[in-house]
């Protein structure tokens, strides 16, 4: 085999190999539907569940979570997940299949909304916000304070057994990460 053949062997499988694998980087960019569809995601989810103060913005959560302080109430991961479940049944076409939400809990009940890419939106991901904000999905390899602060909230979200996902039977963690229990 000459020189330069053996080279362009040794590329091409380099090539295939860092575009088949798990840790393949993440798209340029993120197909807009998708970016669009992610944050509604989380928004329905935020409002459903009281979280990020909707409700003091007039989002009605189809959970009670009572009051603050020793007025509030414990919120189970079934009222959680038949909640979330039901405001995310129609509308919201590429979940399961662009990404998924992470719903880590508390002893108390639901603590955030993280929307993770998959398949061709791996590497993508976005958290929940307050209604003031844009919750715009982020690279989760970028260097900003936003996707570091998105790429911890995803480790922990893999690292717990309590986080609900959405769809049930898909989660979007890296490899090594195995759950633990609380």
């Amino acid at each position: 085999m000459t020189r330069t053949a053996f080279f362009a062997v040794a590329m091409l499988s380099t090539t295939t190999a860092a575009a088949t694998g798990a840790g393949a980087p993440a798209p340029s960019k993120l197909a807009p539907g998708v970016a669009k569809e992610m944050t509604e995601a989380i928004v329905v989810a935020n409002k459903a569940l009281g979280l990020e103060s909707w409700p003091m913005h007039g989002a009605q959560p189809c959970i009670d979570r009572g009051g603050q302080g020793i007025t509030a109430k414990e919120v189970t991961t079934d009222d959680t997940r038949k909640c979330t479940a039901g405001v995310l049944a129609k509308g919201f076409p590429e979940l399961g299949k662009s990404y998924v939400l992470a719903i880590p809990m508390a002893s108390i009940g639901p603590v955030t909304v993280i929307a993770l890419g998959v398949g061709d939106s791996q590497g993508w991901a976005a958290y929940s916000c307050d209604p003031d904000r844009k919750c715009l999905p982020v690279k989760l390899s970028a260097p900003s304070k936003w996707g570091k602060r998105i790429a911890e909230r995803q480790a922990k979200a893999c690292a717990e057994t309590t986080t609900l996902w959405f769809p049930a039977d898909q989660r979007a963690c890296p490899t090594s990460t195995a759950p633990t229990a609380p």
